[in-house]
């Protein structure tokens, strides 16, 4: 930025600057299992705008399934006001628990009481407020999908902080989402998408099995059939891994 304030943290993102707006938290919740369902919607606050970001995290303290591992996909369905969470159809064989997740905004309004610090964007919004809880990004990564798990964010990462689990971790649904088509055989076929990939270690040492999260691509559930519907994102995005503090 040309003047002004700015912070970033160890692994280089800003968390403060005079030109992009932070996200303030306006809703935190959990949703329902998704037991062994395909997909799971749930509502947002009523009267947001498209600047709605939604974080997720697995409401556990142990991986699922037999890779020790829990793998989702999702996107944010505006018109309805919901989000929803896919399975992928590597983890269809067990049940999956709720997520949590926080609900964050990008236009704040400047607080009328209390006292902070603020910082403003050049057009004069408000880009950070001390008096509001934001979410603390921890890294960000800009991957094309493929058909492997591009990045692993893990203990050995520079901000990996010291003495937290996978389900610390919160991800950006916003970034992950449908994107194409499988065809496996007249008239059947599945949504390609990016996804993330919670993992947690065990005493196996194999390297597969250690605290992670991945970013990558995955065929997600349910099998469909027909014309290509609702795909929602494109093939190269920018994914938010961040903390609640």
């Amino acid at each position: 930025m040309a003047y002004g304030i700015e912070v970033k943290n160890l692994s280089g993102y800003t968390q403060i600057d005079g030109l992009d707006r932070n996200l303030q938290i306006i809703a935190t919740g959990t949703t329902s299992a998704m037991g062994m369902s395909e997909t799971l919607t749930t509502s947002l606050p009523s009267g947001v705008d498209n600047s709605v970001v939604v974080f997720i995290a697995p409401n556990a303290t142990a991986g699922v399934g037999g890779t020790n591992d829990l793998s989702i996909w999702g996107f944010i369905d505006y018109p309805n006001n919901t989000f929803v969470i896919g399975r992928a159809l590597s983890a269809y064989t067990y049940s999956q628990p709720g997520f949590k997740y926080i609900v964050c905004v990008a236009n704040q309004t400047e607080p009328s009481t209390g006292y902070g610090f603020n910082t403003y964007t050049a057009g004069g919004d408000l880009a950070f407020s001390s008096v509001y809880k934001q979410m603390k990004a921890v890294l960000h990564y800009t991957y094309t999908l493929n058909r492997f798990n591009e990045f692993v964010f893990d203990e050995a990462s520079p901000s990996w902080a010291s003495g937290t689990l996978p389900q610390d971790y919160y991800v950006m649904v916003n970034a992950l989402g449908r994107t194409g088509k499988i065809v496996v055989g007249t008239p059947y076929w599945y949504y390609w998408c990016s996804s993330v990939t919670w993992g947690w270690s065990t005493a196996s040492t194999n390297a597969r099995f250690h605290n992670r999260v991945e970013l990558g691509s995955t065929i997600a559930l349910p099998r469909n059939t027909g014309t290509v519907t609702n795909v929602f994102s494109e093939d190269t995005r920018t994914q938010v891994i961040a903390r609640n503090i």
